[in-house]
């Protein structure tokens, strides 16, 4: 069993004009295009089983657009698509229903992107909405420049886990992507998932096998990052921190399988 769980499609027009800028944000080569066909096929070629993909709304207006798009590709091609939200968005309860009648169970943000604190007063009110129906994948971390105004650090995701007991959260990047010694203090042992997205290659492999050791390997979640990185490519990565064959195969599936079924998927 093979699942990713971190994976972003564009829309053909839109797709290199995305990847750009996401190359311009991080400074990191974006080793793919972002399509769905691409994706598609990096998958077959991968023997990938499901795939979570998602994009986000970076303002308001893109909500419903966004979502559009990802009621377009739910459940098509074993792909499972996430919506997106934004606190500022006038119709908050109107787009839930919206996406819980198309049958969406997984909310994906990137408040780095959308430009608010994760554990702002208002977006925590927005999560409360979320909580009983769906899980939310968040954008944990960012590079720990001077300058730049950080928007989720785990320190703020464990605000929001304080303040909503009962939220079920993904945070990607293992925590906290270049954030990895405040996600050990922060998040480590507590009840959410980390998913391994642009992690594997910036993180020192004693460090990432401390955080599923000490975080417990039943709740880590291969994520590829894509178009970052692929699945196969991540997959190659977690074989060389040479785990048990049970935490291998379930990181890299068995917990996403698990998880996926709890939520109705």
């Amino acid at each position: 069993m093979l699942i990713d769980v971190h994976a972003h499609i564009y829309p053909e027009n839109l797709a290199q004009k995305v990847t750009a800028n996401l190359n311009g944000h991080y400074g990191v080569p974006i080793a793919h295009q972002g399509t769905v066909a691409e994706y598609l096929n990096i998958c077959r070629q991968g023997n990938v089983d499901a795939a979570i993909v998602f994009t986000v709304a970076t303002k308001p207006e893109q909500v419903s657009p966004a979502n559009r798009w990802a009621i377009i590709n739910n459940n098509k091609n074993n792909l499972i698509s996430f919506g997106t939200l934004h606190p500022d968005y006038q119709d908050l309860d109107g787009e839930i229903n919206r996406l819980k009648s198309a049958g969406i169970k997984g909310i994906k943000l990137h408040p780095d992107f959308q430009k608010f604190y994760l554990d702002d007063k208002k977006a925590i009110l927005m999560y409360e909405k979320l909580a009983k129906d769906f899980i939310i994948l968040f954008h944990v971390g960012d590079d720990q420049v001077p300058e730049k105004t950080n928007y989720t650090s785990p320190a703020r995701l464990a605000n929001v886990l304080d303040a909503i007991p009962s939220l079920k959260v993904i945070a990607a990047h293992m925590g906290g992507y270049q954030m990895w010694d405040q996600a050990i203090e922060y998040l480590v042992g507590k009840n959410l998932y980390f998913d391994t997205s642009s992690s594997y290659y910036f993180l020192q492999a004693e460090k990432f096998r401390f955080i599923i050791k000490e975080h417990g390997w039943d709740k880590i979640l291969l994520g590829s990052d894509y178009p970052f990185s692929d699945p196969i490519r991540e997959v190659t990565g977690i074989k060389k921190l040479a785990l048990s064959d049970n935490e291998y195969r379930a990181i890299i599936g068995d917990n996403a399988r698990k998880l996926l079924a709890d939520l109705g998927l």
